[in-house]
């Protein structure tokens, strides 16, 4: 096929990365969107010293700037445009109106800029398993096929169905891709508070459906290459069966990836079975359809976890080594915590995410402040 000129925004995030590296090697110019931070110059750097027969351009945009869109897509003229970019958990969950401007506001000011090219842009959209909300796998053991309704519970998942409606009303060619939940070497990068609260807050029996960053940038690259067949389509983008895995054997794996070791069950809350609200909002996908069309399944969980483990050999000495110390000690700030928060038999995510972020990290169907 002739080479395709791709705008990628967020290029250089944990799926970014692994798509821009593979339009590159497919001989096609990629122009790579991002913030200007220190990661994605570092990506960039990394990027641009790597031996491919494609064309890297790095351009830094926000996307809240619509004449600064306008400009990239005019100078540019993109065949194609993979929307990577967007604001997830759980700093969206600290600032949901910032979150929604970048999500949907960013979505649009896209979309209109590339609306003003006279050959209509492919546009691929990065959405996720949030759309489809808490997922009870009692009542609903069945897997999440594009049939399934989206319900989603909290902003997040909201701000993903409104920037889909924007792309699917926009008029361009499109296709969306409801990813699972990515795992790469970059995974736990700036993990803090934060990110052990949503830790905290998933029942360990959640059904958790993982994809590897380098399958979900395969899945990008293909769909791009491949306009006729999946114009129009949902799609659901997560690993093979392998990686329909329960969140806490997804943490105590990548605990012991890092050398740390595992906690084991006794770490997390379970989810309520008769509460439909109690779960998080991932559930396992049927991903029969996605796989026959882009042929991205290429790692195993264990291949998954072995990449990440081999990401972090500087790191698992001293962490193996201290590793029985800090997991008695984890263990005994989750008991403490959970007695600090007055928490039931349940995980009861959302009620603890509501009491931490305010209502607003919540959808507005779900937010007292915000009837619809």
């Amino acid at each position: 096929m002739n080479p395709l000129v791709v705008l990628v925004t967020g290029a250089y995030g944990q799926v970014g990365k692994q798509l821009v590296e593979i339009l590159l090697s497919r001989g096609h110019h990629v122009v790579a969107s991002d913030l200007h931070t220190e990661v994605a110059e570092a990506a960039a750097e990394a990027l641009s010293r790597t031996d491919h027969p494609g064309k890297l351009t790095t351009v830094y945009a926000d996307l809240l700037h619509p004449e600064a869109m306008v400009r990239i897509v005019e100078h540019h003229m993109p065949t194609a445009i993979a929307h990577l970019a967007g604001m997830y958990p759980p700093l969206s969950y600290r600032n949901p109106r910032l979150a929604r401007r970048i999500s949907v506001d960013g979505a649009s000011n896209l979309i209109r800029a590339a609306q003003t090219l006279s050959s209509s842009p492919f546009v691929v959209f990065a959405s996720s398993a949030a759309v489809y909300g808490s997922r009870n796998p009692v009542k609903h053991p069945e897997l999440i096929t594009t049939n399934t309704p989206t319900n989603p519970v909290d902003q997040y998942g909201e701000d993903k169905t409104m920037a889909e409606d924007v792309i699917v009303k926009s008029g361009l060619p499109y296709a969306i891709l409801r990813l699972g939940g990515v795992i790469s070497p970059d995974t736990t990068r700036g993990a803090g508070k934060d990110h052990l609260l949503l830790m905290r807050a998933t029942p360990g029996n959640n059904r958790l459906h993982t994809v590897d960053s380098r399958d979900a940038g395969m899945a990008f690259a293909n769909a791009l290459e491949r306009r006729e067949t999946v114009t129009g389509r949902v799609l659901l983008i997560a690993g093979d069966d392998s990686h329909r895995r329960k969140h806490r054997d997804v943490e105590d794996d990548m605990m012991a990836a890092f050398g740390i070791g595992r906690l084991g069950e006794s770490a997390s809350l379970p989810g309520d079975p008769d509460d439909e609200r109690g779960w998080s909002f991932t559930g396992w996908f049927d991903t029969s359809e996605a796989q026959e069309l882009l042929n991205f399944q290429q790692h195993s969980w264990n291949q998954t976890v072995t990449w990440v483990t081999e990401s972090k050999a500087h790191l698992r000495p001293v962490l193996t080594a201290i590793g029985p110390v800090l997991r008695a000690t984890i263990r005994l700030a989750l008991v403490a915590q959970r007695g600090w928060e007055r928490r039931g038999p349940y995980a009861d995510p959302w009620t603890l995410i509501e009491k931490h972020y305010g209502t607003g990290a919540l959808a507005a169907r779900r937010n007292p402040a915000n009837p619809t």
